[in-house]
């Protein structure tokens, strides 16, 4: 993998910059990085509630209904004619914070949660079996034998006792058929500061997390456990079926690009260009000729760089929810992209052997 540093033999107090592939070990700065990314981007979920013709219209009913009831809670009280309307501001300026402390909190405890845990319990969980084309499985250790070689052949002595559960041990192993998938993690001073994945799916993902029931489901079934009531099948809910489809199988020649983030202190300095320059020229190494992204209502500036950048198109916009909440998925044409701003002189675009080797495999299958 390209390593790119702006620093020269004679500035050695210049920054190193590097971008490698990803690692085992780079595992917890990725996560890091990608939450708490995605928690500065709640102003932004935020505002876009704020455009949602549904909020506006909530928040003016109650505040009618508010207003309509201070003369009559004050009604007889022989008052004087001031009070109504210092009453009238105060519960004016009381909603006023209450529904924007609302929004903060809807958007950061649940929208941002919720995505959050989404990547981290599906594709963030293990980069390598996602993107890397690992696959790991625990295998019983043989009782009648108590040395292994490891990859390297020097042997290793596992020990367990025989009265507890057989001893397993972790074995990697590259995927029989690799998908056209690769994550990278940039390195300033050896500091993880920015990731980005391009990740082909050969088969439909489901989300690993088990599914939450509705608010009033959750109510009738603790009703009916408080009144020792059986549950009705209306109310019954399987939080594993039917399992939620993530993303389907990718067609031949596309693939997606995944989990942009250039940490806080590092944004604004370009640096999601270069990743984003080493990806898409990966994949034209690879052949691949359309690479698609999707990005919600809060990753805003990120759409903003996919269209005005690097040539993404957005194919269509889903609505995700009633609050503002959308999907926009953008496609990128690699060649014309890579005809653009490909610079023969940038180690991000020159093609290793291997590469060009399978860049040509294709090419020749597709004719």
């Amino acid at each position: 993998m390209a390593a790119m540093s702006p620093s020269s033999g004679a500035d050695t107090d210049s920054p190193r910059l590097i971008l490698r592939s990803y690692r085992a070990s780079d595992h917890d700065q990725v996560d890091f990085i990608f939450y708490s990314t995605y928690f500065a981007l709640v102003p932004e979920g935020v505002k876009a509630k704020l455009k949602s013709p549904l909020f506006w219209l909530g928040w003016l009913g109650i505040y009618a209904y508010l207003m309509m009831c201070v003369p009559i809670v004050l009604d007889g009280m022989g008052l004087p004619w001031w009070v109504y309307p210092v009453l009238r501001g105060i519960i004016s300026l009381a909603w006023i914070v209450v529904a924007f402390a609302g929004l903060f909190v809807l958007t950061d405890r649940l929208d941002v949660v919720d995505r959050i845990e989404q990547a981290r319990q599906n594709d963030l969980r293990d980069p390598e079996c996602t993107y890397m084309n690992i696959i790991k499985e625990e295998c019983v250790v043989s009782d009648d034998k108590d040395k292994l070689e490891d990859d390297e052949g020097v042997k290793k002595r596992v020990t367990f006792d025989k009265d507890t559960k057989p001893a397993t041990e972790l074995v990697r192993r590259p995927r029989d058929a690799p998908t056209q998938s690769h994550f990278w993690v940039l390195q300033m001073d050896g500091q993880v500061c920015g990731t980005v994945g391009i990740v082909q799916y050969d088969e439909t993902q489901y989300d690993e997390r088990p599914r939450t029931p509705p608010g009033w489901k959750k109510i009738g079934q603790l009703l009916c456990e408080r009144y020792h009531l059986r549950v009705p099948q209306f109310l019954q809910f399987d939080p594993y079926n039917p399992r939620v489809a993530l993303a389907g199988p990718h067609e031949p020649y596309t693939a997606s690009l995944q989990r942009l983030a250039v940490k806080h202190e590092f944004q604004n300095c370009g640096l999601s260009t270069l990743m984003l320059n080493r990806a898409l020229a990966w994949a034209h190494q690879q052949g691949i000729r359309h690479i698609y992204a999707v990005t919600n209502e809060m990753q805003t500036h990120a759409a903003d760089i996919l269209k005005s950048r690097h040539q993404f198109v957005r194919v269509k916009k889903e609505r995700k929810g009633w609050l503002g909440k959308y999907e926009i998925t953008w496609v990128c044409p690699v060649e014309e992209w890579f005809a653009k701003h490909a610079d023969a002189n940038d180690k991000l675009f020159q093609e290793s052997p291997a590469t060009a080797t399978a860049a040509a495999s294709s090419s020749s299958s597709s004719s």
